[in-house]
């Protein structure tokens, strides 16, 4: 991985728009016609730098499973008082309504 951040001149730390800059700065130094070896190597290296990035970027959203216990007296505990807290009339909601 190290060797595809070499190969466009950059750090491994740089942002979606210094590695682009870089590919499109390496593509313009070794065009295809001329350079056809060099210009495979610069695309895979971008495409795997992206690839790369796009994974981390999923992993990042994806939900973790929580295991919690919690307590059953804490949680009826807790019900109790949010039922409490919550409990409103129909003339209420008939009045909250319109």
């Amino acid at each position: 991985m190290q060797d595809n951040y070499i190969l466009l001149g950059i750090s491994p730390g740089a942002s979606p728009t210094e590695v682009k800059s870089a590919y499109h700065s390496k593509l313009k130094e070794f065009p295809a016609h001329q350079h056809p070896q060099e210009f495979k190597a610069i695309r895979a290296a971008y495409e795997a730098i992206r690839q790369n990035a796009q994974q981390n970027n999923e992993d990042f959203l994806k939900i973790a499973s929580t295991d919690i216990n919690l307590h059953p007296k804490l949680l009826q505990d807790l019900r109790e008082k949010v039922l409490a807290e919550t409990k409103v009339s129909l003339d209420d909601l008939l009045r909250l309504t319109f």
